[in-house]
């Protein structure tokens, strides 16, 4: 079967290195791919044409504000997801995460999560100059901090919860072998991507346009991501190394 032809698979190759096997197929990866593409096109050319609040962000963030604002144990502890995408503590994490891979020598695990980030959130910079959207400032909307180095469209801390912990979800299926610590590790990291967006809309620093601009190209990263990882282990299967015993990945996490 070719790896670029009709489907990606490192079945054989998980088999070998006791990973999991996961096929995904080339033609669905592609089709999904393009749409998700689309989308985000015609959202920033909205965004860029409109670059104030689209219709319903100023009602949906205000709803939002006036829910959970006043409960302040709640908006701090949702506040922590937008910590860890700040450039700082991100850089951090994604510096752990990657010399955890080193360590365990899961090569292409290492290669990927070092680079996946910085060339999403790289694109996304510009793609932000490019559309030009002033953060939100007015509409009664509360600001917790005014930035105005970068701009609001697409939320570049969104992106960065989609991308970064995202693929290290996709990860924790295909790498690991089954273990009871796993469940609330992929649930830690499926409440901190869920969390991200409505965090940076208590803090007044996008609208949710910005947000589903977000989702959606983070996706598409993601899915590209798993794609090259998936065609990468086939092609090279010792840079996929040897899975960790769940003792030790865990005693390493």
């Amino acid at each position: 079967m070719s790896t670029v032809s009709r489907h990606t698979n490192i079945a054989s190759a998980g088999r070998l290195n006791g990973t999991r096997s996961f096929t995904m197929p080339h033609a669905g990866f592609l089709a999904a791919e393009i749409v998700l593409l689309v989308l985000f096109v015609i959202l920033a050319l909205v965004v860029h044409a409109n670059p104030g609040p689209l219709p319903g962000d100023v009602g949906i963030t205000l709803d939002l504000q006036h829910w959970l604002l006043p409960h302040k144990t709640v908006t701090d502890a949702m506040n922590l997801a937008s910590t860890l995408a700040w450039p700082i503590p991100s850089a951090i994490t994604v510096g752990v995460i990657t010399g955890i891979f080193l360590v365990l020598r899961r090569w292409l695990d290492a290669i990927v999560v070092l680079l996946l980030p910085g060339i999403a959130n790289g694109s996304n910079y510009l793609i932000s100059k490019a559309v030009h959207r002033p953060r939100p400032s007015d509409h009664g909307v509360y600001v917790a901090q005014h930035v105005s180095v970068t701009y609001s469209f697409p939320s570049g801390h969104v992106l960065q919860a989609v991308v970064f912990f995202g693929f290290l979800l996709f990860l924790s299926f295909v790498l690991f072998r089954p273990a009871p610590w796993l469940w609330p590790a992929r649930i830690v990291l499926i409440l901190v991507i869920l969390d991200m967006g409505p965090s940076r809309l208590l803090q007044g620093e996008h609208w949710p346009s910005d947000e589903l601009g977000a989702i959606v190209y983070g996706i598409f990263w993601v899915l590209l991501a798993i794609h090259v990882y998936t065609w990468a282990g086939h092609r090279w299967p010792k840079l996929r190394g040897q899975a960790p015993p769940a003792e030790a990945a865990e005693h390493a996490l």
